[in-house]
């Protein structure tokens, strides 16, 4: 146990964090590579094919993201049954994830069918609401796939093989961008589809990682080990337990994305150009935030395993370990954003932009300033929530990231002015951050985390 702790805590800690975080934030990394290639693509097609890509992407996003929360906690499942020893029990829960996964496609084509009806309640430009409608139905042709990635990554990220998915991640974003280059603009033999094309390779590639990883559970798994053939039936004690744990996880960012995705959809409302700023801010904001992902995803990974195995000491050095890179990688950011805006936002000029987007462009410079404001903040929250995450504690991360958006759009919706509204929207995004990080902060501290038992070692009632 003291040999355990002493690898945990000061720079030793932080390597043995980053030898399981590194692969998973390349991984995320690389998704969030791809966005910026496939919306930097649209805006030299065409400007407002950018801004469709953005409501949209981040609608699909609110949309995928209930049975996409509640299918990436089997990574924390498999990452407790490694530590209480109990590896035979890992194939039938993949199997449950499985079944989930799968059973989503109703859902799905239900939400394609409402695609344009939902642009229009969310009063999005007339002229933006027919491209929007068509790249979200593209989208959702992948959607199970995508869920199904997450379910089966589960597997390798909880038994800590995370340079698998790294791997695969790598592959299929190779793929994706060179399937947005030929279909956007049409090269050789593919035609010229722009947005339509870009939805197209999006959802191409969600099934194909999700087919990846099955193939090599399937071909490479130790079946003695974790017994994924025989594990091939639905259990719905199992699947039972995966949801109550699942759901709030699920639900959890349904509220996050959601909320975020309300306030684009009111700066959307605000016209293109506002839009369009917006979404080139974003982006490079994406490309710091989604590699935590990937930190946030090892930290759940490695408390849900010393929590079982070592007690929570141990896991409490992992999240302070972790919690030291997120801040780290985050404080080279925000020098970043606050000391050469102009040079990142140049590269949306390599292309051929119109006078809309220079427009946005000034715009863009501005809200930059709003990023750096919040984004150490979002390292924090992100970090904390994986750690409450894997330990767990799922129904406080949902209650308390429900508590901290609702009040956020309350004052971005009653209070919102007329001459600074999009200002006053990302003050709203920025703050909503603030809140979620002391949130997550204090919960953690207060320490209910420790006596979770999810995965049923101890007897305990499944009580929220």
């Amino acid at each position: 146990m003291n040999a355990w702790k002493h690898r945990f805590t000061g720079p030793a800690g932080i390597l043995q964090v980053l030898r399981v975080a590194l692969p998973l934030m390349i991984s995320t990394g690389t998704f969030s590579l791809v966005l910026f290639i496939d919306r930097t693509l649209l805006l030299w097609y065409d400007g407002s094919a950018m801004s469709a890509s953005m409501a949209a992407g981040n609608l699909f996003w609110a949309l995928i993201c209930l049975p996409f929360g509640l299918a990436s906690m089997t990574g924390a499942f498999v990452a407790q049954y490694v530590g209480a020893g109990q590896q035979e029990k890992i194939g039938r829960l993949l199997w449950q994830s499985v079944w989930f996964a799968l059973g989503t496609a109703p859902f799905f084509l239900i939400l394609a069918v409402l695609a344009p009806w939902m642009f229009r309640a969310s009063n999005q430009p007339p002229d933006l609401i027919a491209l929007e409608s068509m790249y979200l139905r593209i989208l959702l042709v992948g959607a199970v796939g995508s869920v199904l990635d997450t379910a089966l990554s589960g597997f390798f990220s909880g038994t800590e093989r995370t340079q698998t998915i790294m791997w695969c991640s790598i592959a299929t974003a190779a793929m994706n961008v060179v399937l947005d280059v030929g279909l956007v603009f049409g090269i050789g033999p593919l035609p010229e589809l722009g947005i339509v094309g870009a939805g197209i390779a999006s959802a191409i590639c969600f099934w194909f990682k999700a087919i990846l990883f099955a193939a090599l559970i399937w071909y490479q798994a130790d079946e003695s080990l974790y017994g994924f053939r025989c594990g091939r039936v639905f259990d719905f004690p199992l699947l039972k337990r995966l949801v109550f744990y699942g759901l709030p996880a699920g639900l959890q960012f349904v509220v996050e994305s959601g909320g975020f995705t309300l306030i684009v959809l009111q700066i959307g409302s605000l016209g293109d150009i506002p839009l369009r700023a917006t979404t080139m801010a974003i982006n490079f904001n994406m490309i710091a935030f989604i590699p935590l992902i990937g930190l946030s995803v090892a930290t759940s990974v490695l408390v849900g395993r010393h929590l079982t195995q070592s007690g929570p000491a141990l896991a409490q050095q992992v999240v302070w370990s972790a919690l030291s890179l997120a801040l780290t990688y985050s404080l080279a950011w925000t020098a970043i954003y606050l000391l050469v805006p102009d040079t990142l936002l140049s590269l949306y000029r390599m292309g051929n932009i119109d006078s809309g987007s220079e427009a946005s462009l000034a715009l863009a410079r501005g809200l930059l300033g709003f990023v750096a404001m919040y984004v150490l903040f979002d390292a924090t929250q992100l970090i904390l929530a994986g750690a409450l995450r894997g330990a767990g504690d799922t129904w406080f991360v949902l209650l308390g990231t429900t508590a901290c958006s609702a009040t956020a759009l309350s004052i971005g919706h009653y209070f919102e002015p007329s001459d600074t509204a999009l200002r006053w929207w990302w003050w709203a995004i920025t703050s909503w951050v603030w809140m979620l990080a002391v949130t997550m902060l204090l919960r953690f501290i207060q320490g209910r985390w420790r006596s979770i038992d999810m995965i049923g070692k101890r007897d305990v009632d499944l009580l929220p």
